[in-house]
């Protein structure tokens, strides 16, 4: 087998990228408050649920 398109050990993440896990529950946190906030309708009348 040629390794010539092995990446195996070259590749490394990108850390600018990567967040922490307290931002990550921030944005879990504002999603759920967001939600919270969405007025769902029944499709079929159009009432409130």
């Amino acid at each position: 087998m040629s390794p010539h398109f092995c990446k195996v050990g070259k590749i490394k993440p990108n850390f600018n990228k990567l967040i922490s896990l307290k931002e990550i529950e921030k944005r879990i946190s504002n999603f759920v408050e967001d939600m919270t906030k969405v007025d769902f309708q029944d499709q079929k009348n159009g009432a409130t649920i």
